[in-house]
């Protein structure tokens, strides 16, 4: 699903098979073709990549070759369109296409292409059996504002499949099975999860080492969950963990292993005044880091200090907030001489509840007049640093 206004923070964590966690080196390994510029999900079948566009295009699946990342097939599903195309799955006969994005709830059409493997490697157009599936618990289809019945994350264990949804209210995720087979299915809802933000990817990781979330929190923050068991079928077990260390700007939606266990993230071509970014892949190797943590990120620190994301103070700035409390239009100024590049307000528990940028920015000013009384945070992103001070609306 698009950003729709978000510009995204790509955080990546690491592992050591063997459930030794460290901070992960994160590598550019190059840009995707010109037709893949919304990579949503992402696989390695046999000695290629596979990835898929997400809603409002064509229903194909991307054949890349692993080192140069060149286009070598398209394959196109001929028997169902592309609504919202989120991610990929395999098991040894099959390539489950999740056709599951549902940002305002809304979706009765809801399933998932199951593709023979045989066929895809043989055929540049099939056809797909269709697994349409809909949530138990789920009775609002009103569609009136950004759901928790939004999903983009799917895994494959055993005779089940696995949706993670994509909280957008609650901020955490639902794990919900049903058969792999074709046909009409209720989701079953087995387990919930405190994500601390937005689920929008997942992958097994070989060897008996459980399985990968990938999500960012409101706070433009990604992260990755390690869950230490093959599926969610016993609930999330007490060693789940969430991981957060360094991080840089991309828009991360799929996730696999590849060969040697390293993990890779496709990524959707990004832009905003704070730059562009190609649609590509990224390999993430081991390195040493700090361990990770198991509950989400804390707010805004008030000195907007290290690990205050995304309002981290890098030396040499300053940021002071004038007006009176109750003013519908805040107004700063900068002690660095750097152009403001976007500004946002957080409120405490990080969710973006404003954002300006590209012309929408005027230095210096903010207006807020829409904002309810609470305590907020003033985040102002410059080229090479963000500032961010806390300010109260009476």
């Amino acid at each position: 699903m698009k950003a729709r206004g978000y510009f995204v923070a790509f955080l990546l964590g690491g592992l050591f098979h063997g459930a030794l966690f460290a901070q992960l080196t994160v590598q550019w390994k190059g840009e995707f073709p010109e037709g893949i510029q919304e990579s949503s999900g992402l696989l390695l079948v046999g000695e290629h990549w596979v990835t898929i566009n997400d809603s409002g295009n064509t229903p194909d699946l991307f054949v890349l070759d692993t080192t140069s990342l060149r286009l070598v097939r398209r394959v196109t599903v001929t028997n169902a369109g592309n609504t919202d195309w989120e991610d990929l799955a395999q098991d040894g006969d099959y390539i489950y296409i999740a056709d599951i994005g549902n940002n305002l709830g809304a979706r009765r059409d809801l399933r998932i292409l199951r593709v023979s493997k045989s066929d895809f490697l043989s055929a540049d157009a099939l056809e797909a059996e269709i697994i349409s599936f809909a949530y138990e618990g789920q009775t609002d289809f009103s569609g009136t504002a950004n759901s928790d019945w939004d999903a983009e994350a799917l895994l494959v264990a055993g005779d089940f499949l696995w949706i993670f949804t994509k909280q957008w209210q609650g901020q955490g995720t639902a794990a919900f099975r049903l058969p792999k087979t074709p046909g009409s299915h209720l989701a079953t809802r087995v387990a919930d999860y405190a994500a601390g933000g937005l689920v929008t990817g997942a992958t097994p990781i070989q060897g008996g080492n459980g399985f990968l979330l990938l999500g960012y929190s409101t706070r433009l923050q990604p992260f990755l969950i390690h869950v230490p068991a093959a599926s969610p079928a016993g609930g999330f077990p007490g060693a789940t963990e969430r991981l957060q260390p360094d991080w840089g700007f991309a828009q991360a939606e799929g996730i696999a292993e590849g060969a040697l266990g390293k993990i890779f993230v496709s990524t959707e071509r990004f832009s905003s005044p704070l730059g562009t970014l190609p649609a590509g892949l990224f390999l993430i190797d081991l390195g040493k880091g700090s361990p990770p943590v198991d509950s989400p990120p804390d707010p805004p620190k008030e000195d907007g200090g290290p690990g205050s994301n995304p309002g981290e103070t890098t030396p040499g700035g300053e940021l002071v907030i004038y007006g009176p409390a109750g003013s519908g239009l805040l107004r700063y100024e900068l002690g660095a001489g750097s152009p403001v590049m976007a500004q946002a307000v957080f409120d405490t528990a990080g969710r973006l509840v404003l954002l300006e940028q590209g012309r929408g920015v005027v230095p210096g000013q903010v207006d807020v007049s829409a904002l309810g009384r609470a305590v907020y945070y003033l985040t102002v992103f410059l080229p090479d640093q963000r500032l961010s001070k806390p300010f109260v609306r009476y």
